[in-house]
């Protein structure tokens, strides 16, 4: 019977993780536009909603929390997405704002701003144990706290520029969430603003707002914009690649990151003889690279990343990949795209030698064989023998 159960309560708890998979890129686009919709709601409570209305000291304050609120649901709507916890937890941050701003003041946009997002919480709590990728550290949660931490920055300095407005030279000091916005920004981007602050609240204002909003708007740009940047170097570095590949000709083709591999890379470079190493294996390639040696990450079983390396203007292919069966692919696929080429195949084993042969390698080699006649050559040189007393 406990087991029963407990087998029950798994599946129970498994089942919403199924469901999220399917749903969560709808959910993500509904955070989206509900942060879109919090977006225009902010901009037309400042444009069209009276100012005689406020007549609370804490009315008139819903523009930037509704805003900012809906900034929030569309930088985190695309991590929603992917079912990250993190932001599921960060994205409680929105409506907490919009019903907060709703209650202090209530009028027909912050109201439907403080409903629109919590039905976005409504939407998503259901399937909370669903948000099981990822973690609460690392780089996701990083940028996500980067991002957020700005965002309320932002909220803070507007907020607080608005709040002690006249506080400020020149005459009338900061009015309007305009003017806000703008002293927020080149205060926090370190632009400099044409405001002073006359009293000591107000000096004390900008100084924190200096403190935490200049590390998070550096860090914030760095983390929007550094995915971007990496993209483009990427793009570049794959085109300059491909035109290095492009002009190769009479090379030599080592597909894998053995140590065979890498001596035979190293004895053709001191021949002169130009190589390209093709393989599977990131980090084996980075550390090829690192040596000066021409490398391409890609499949050696496929022809298209055969083609990559310029196969087909090749002088010779060598497979000398870690596993005897991975060279035989190999060999089978280059043999079937160039009939004519010369493929030296390395095993690891004596028994894939004919294997490989039959395959369509030109020259299978067994490099235990080729060491052991080696050491026994030498072992038994008459010239390196000791004179015996």
């Amino acid at each position: 019977m406990t087991s029963v159960s407990v087998a029950g309560a798994r599946r129970e708890e498994v089942r919403p993780r199924f469901r999220l998979r399917s749903r969560a890129p709808y959910l993500g686009a509904a955070a989206a536009l509900v942060g879109l919709l919090l977006v225009i709601l902010g901009f037309l409570s400042a444009t069209f909603v009276p100012t005689d209305i406020y007549r609370d000291p804490l009315g008139g304050y819903d523009p930037p929390f509704d805003v900012i609120a809906g900034l929030l649901l569309v930088a985190l709507s695309i991590r929603i997405r992917d079912r990250s916890p993190v932001a599921w937890i960060f994205s409680l941050i929105a409506p907490t704002l919009a019903v907060f701003v709703a209650v202090v003041s209530p009028n027909a946009f912050s109201i439907t701003a403080a409903v629109a997002s919590s039905l976005v919480v409504a939407a998503i709590f259901p399937y909370r144990s669903g948000f099981f990728r990822g973690s609460g550290a690392g780089p996701e949660a990083t940028s996500l706290l980067v991002v957020v931490t700005a965002l309320l920055s932002l909220l803070f300095g507007m907020v607080g520029a608005r709040w002690l407005g006249s506080q400020f030279a020149p005459a009338p000091g900061i009015q309007g969430w305009g003017d806000a916005l703008y002293f927020t920004i080149t205060t926090i981007s370190t632009n400099g603003s044409n405001y002073t602050p006359l009293t000591d609240t107000a000096r004390w204002y900008v100084v924190i707002l200096i403190l935490l909003g200049v590390g998070t708007f550096l860090s914030a740009v760095v983390v929007l914009f550094l995915p971007f940047l990496q993209r483009r170097l990427e793009g570049i570095t794959e085109r300059l690649e491909r035109a290095q590949m492009d002009e190769l000709r009479d090379h030599v083709v080592i597909c894998g990151v053995s140590a065979e591999a890498r001596a035979t890379a190293e004895a053709l470079r001191e021949e002169g003889v130009r190589t390209v190493i093709l393989a599977t294996d990131a980090h084996g390639l980075d550390l090829l690279k690192a040596e000066g040696l021409r490398t391409h990450h890609g499949d050696p079983s496929t022809e298209e990343d055969l083609k990559a390396v310029g196969v087909d203007r090749a002088r010779a292919l060598i497979v000398a990949q870690t596993s005897d069966a991975e060279s035989l692919l190999t060999v089978i696929t280059a043999r079937a795209l160039l009939p004519g080429l010369r493929i030296v195949a390395v095993a690891a084993a004596d028994s894939s030698l004919p294997k490989l042969r039959r395959a369509g390698a030109s020259e299978a080699i067994s490099v235990v064989n080729v060491a052991a006649k080696l050491v026994s050559e030498a072992a038994l040189s008459s010239g390196s023998s000791p004179t015996r007393k």
